[in-house]
């Protein structure tokens, strides 16, 4: 059995998609496979985890009570420890699908890139076990729950967390100038995780700034024109910057780019959406003199 989910980008919306605004977001054209085969030895549960190709994480696990056996690092045997048994909670019969199995993931997209190592792995895991990836997201995570369903749509999308759930829209975000429009990694991975906790603690509704933000995520989809897609991402910035006291990433490291950047998911350090006016060997060139050499673009890596 094999299984594949998307990652993600959240392009409008970050931190305040908590607070119920509506976001914009993208599934990639990267994504994570689980494949599953019966041949282990019985009652145990062998897991091997790749990074494009390259080994990552191994672990065996008992299946009866569920310890950890062997493990490269036992951090990450916790957590998908605790993963499986959230899962078995859900569906009870999964626990048979466990023994004897040997467990393969493979990641096409580099973990510290931020598209979404978590959310694949919990809709590939909800896959295998037959039960809602949503609610397997609500028992092992405090986001909003938006990667999770990325994870299996074939398009952009507007989302939308609600008390009991979610609502999500088709976007159609595929813009005329999207030749013009790339997506450069910063070098230094946010913990999402961490991100998120540090917002909710503030315990703020921020309603003026949650409609704002709600209507810049469909006018970012639906703009016409690139000078309006920029006005639109300058603007939303502003905002979270205003949220979060920080400066707008254009301040703080672009401040010479002719067109406008935008920040992704957890402000400080993953990708960032930006706009280029010239050839992209002139972009390669001056992002080289900014040591970022991670660019996509946008053809490349959004799934439409």
């Amino acid at each position: 059995m094999k299984y594949y989910s998307h990652g993600k980008l959240l392009i409008a919306g970050e931190y305040l998609v908590l607070n119920g605004a509506t976001s914009l977001t993208v599934p990639l054209t990267y994504g994570q496979s689980l494949e599953v085969k019966m041949e282990g030895n019985q009652n145990t549960l062998l897991w091997e985890s790749y990074e494009q190709d390259k080994l990552w994480f191994k672990g065996k696990f008992d299946t009866k009570f569920f310890d950890i056996i062997e493990s490269t690092d036992k951090k990450i045997s916790e957590k998908l420890r605790i993963i499986l048994k959230k899962t078995i909670r859900l569906n009870p019969g999964f626990i048979a699908n466990l023994n004897s199995s040997n467990v393969k993931t493979k990641s096409e997209f580099k973990f510290h890139w931020g598209f979404g190592s978590s959310s694949t792995l919990l809709s590939n895991i909800a896959f295998w076990a037959d039960i809602d990836p949503f609610k397997l997201h609500l028992k092992t995570s405090s986001g909003s729950g938006y990667d999770v369903v990325a994870a299996r749509e074939n398009e952009s999308f507007f989302f939308q967390k609600k008390k009991s759930g979610y609502n999500i829209a088709k976007a159609r975000f595929n813009p005329n100038y999207k030749d013009q429009v790339y997506f450069v990694y910063l070098g230094q991975k946010q913990d999402s995780a961490i991100s998120v906790d540090q917002f909710k603690s503030r315990n703020k509704s921020f309603r003026v700034e949650t409609k704002l933000i709600s209507d810049l995520s469909k006018h970012i989809a639906a703009a016409g024109t690139l000078e309006d897609f920029e006005f639109y991402i300058k603007e939303h910035e502003m905002i979270i910057a205003s949220i979060l006291k920080q400066k707008r990433i254009k301040e703080a490291r672009f401040n010479d780019l002719e067109g406008e950047i935008k920040s992704l998911g957890a402000w400080g350090g993953d990708f960032a959406m930006m706009t280029w006016h010239d050839s992209k060997k002139k972009l390669i060139q001056y992002l080289g003199e900014k040591n970022i050499d991670t660019i996509f673009s946008f053809k490349d890596l959004i799934k439409n």
